[in-house]
């Protein structure tokens, strides 16, 4: 198999020649230093990695204030306070070529050769950013209309962009919304069904309508909201982050519907362990979850 078959293989939880080897996303200063230099192209750096896919960005803009730590922006400061701050809510033209032109590119050089993704979001973690979790929750109580309105218009730009994807040529979609600590959710199982569903389902149908497999990532302790979220119809879930999820238990609730991706520890073993630490760690994952596809 090539990386290309390799993922989409996993993605259908068939079971592939090997565990496919994929990431959302790789902090620059980390690209830098695997590499050794400044410039050089994402497949390059899939090379120097053995990476099995790589990643089209068509993610909308948060709206708030930013700050830089590290070459990592973060939103420092919400942007939407009230119904006055929506008129800045303003996106990209999804009809316009050149939000397509860079993906477009990369998909030409390496067609074929490595599984792409549409690095995307379904519309939960902009507004959770634009409104700050405080502001969320008090227009919970106060204007629920504001989250309605906000959660729409990120919906209907998103679905705009997935029509768009069948001619760009991606292989699969990857939303990132994040929606929990590792505590627990943001929110409870009733905001979701509530005030979030409706429009994910939308973004959902829109996705699964073109047909393209469905990876969706949200860190922290997911368990109170997977069933809900499971009614969306994703095909792989990431990253299982450890500790918050047990990837053994959802592995055995879950593992005939699901592709599940991730579960290595990034704040220790990644990062601190030696090398025979990160081998021993992957290859437990890979005799317990991997069984079976």
């Amino acid at each position: 198999m090539d990386s290309r078959e390799r993922v989409l293989a996993a993605l259908r939880r068939e079971q592939p020649d090997r565990v496919p080897f994929v990431e959302g996303g790789i902090d620059l200063p980390m690209q830098r230093a695997l590499m050794g230099r400044d410039q050089f192209l994402p497949e390059e750096l899939n090379e120097v990695m053995g990476r099995d896919n790589l990643g089209v960005t068509l993610r909308p803009p948060i709206f708030g204030e930013y700050e830089e730590r590290g070459e990592i922006n973060y939103v420092a400061r919400p942007g939407i306070r009230s119904r006055a701050d929506l008129e800045q809510v303003v996106f990209p033209d999804p009809d316009d070529p050149s939000l397509y032109a860079e993906g477009e590119q990369l998909i030409r050089r390496n067609r074929g050769k490595y599984a792409v993704a549409a690095n995307m979001r379904l519309g939960a973690s902009p507004v959770l950013l634009s409104l700050g979790l405080e502001g969320f929750s008090y227009a919970l109580a106060d204007d629920p209309g504001l989250i309605d309105t906000l959660l729409g218009r990120y919906a209907d730009w998103t679905i705009a962009v997935v029509r768009h994807l069948r001619d760009l040529g991606v292989d699969f979609v990857w939303t990132f919304d994040d929606m929990a600590y590792k505590t627990g959710p943001m929110f409870s199982p009733k905001v979701l069904r509530n005030v979030f569903m409706p429009h994910l389902r939308r973004v959902a149908q829109a996705i699964k309508g073109e047909g393209f497999p469905w990876v969706f990532h949200s860190d922290g302790n997911l368990m109170s909201l997977l069933d809900d979220l499971l009614t969306l119809g994703f095909d792989g879930l990431h990253p299982l982050e450890p500790g918050p999820m047990d990837i053994e238990r959802v592995k055995r609730l879950y593992g005939d519907r699901l592709c599940l991706i991730g579960n290595i520890d990034l704040h220790y073993t990644l990062t601190r362990g030696t090398p025979e630490e990160v081998e021993a760690e992957v290859k437990q994952r890979i005799e317990t979850i991997g069984r079976g596809g």
